[in-house]
């Protein structure tokens, strides 16, 4: 009973430890960062879905304002903000995800479909795509949600 007792407390040592590890260098380090804007008239077929949508009040993704009727694609544009970030841990990171931090004028944040991971000692780009007002600056604040053994983790970068 003994030589288990001693056995049992080594592995919770190891536990904690191993834990421990995870969260000391947990984590995630921005690279690069950078924004792309295309006119919403030269994506119209996306433009009119998402007018659709948001008249319905059924947005695929983050609206940022109530249901309301769209004017004309000219008056809006697409932000495509991309991060590239590097994996300083041991373990990989999933469900990597970016929210743009919406300004005033700002419409919806399209959804993303597809699973980010982010693998061990590894870099990726993560991408999300807002729709706003022309008129608006590209300057945003993002917020990155990643995955680590199942532990959230959240960073914020300005995007310029």
């Amino acid at each position: 009973m003994k030589y288990f007792a001693i056995l049992t407390v080594l592995i919770l040592i190891v536990a904690l430890v191993g834990v421990g590890y995870m969260y000391m260098t947990a984590t995630i380090a921005v690279e690069a960062v950078g924004v792309v804007a295309t006119d919403a008239p030269s994506q119209i077929i996306l433009f009119e879905e998402l007018r659709e949508q948001l008249r319905l009040g059924a947005v695929l993704g983050t609206p940022y304002v109530t249901a309301q009727e769209l004017s004309d694609a000219e008056n809006y544009q697409f932000y495509t903000y991309t991060v590239r970030l590097r994996n300083n841990c041991a373990v990989s990171a999933d469900m990597v995800e970016l929210q743009v931090t919406p300004m005033a004028g700002d419409i919806l944040q399209i959804g993303a479909f597809d699973d980010v991971k982010l693998p061990a000692k590894q870099t990726a780009d993560v991408s999300a795509t807002i729709l706003t007002d022309k008129n608006m600056h590209p300057i945003r604040e993002v917020t990155i949600t990643y995955y680590i053994w199942g532990a959230p983790f959240t960073l914020k970068t300005t995007v310029k």
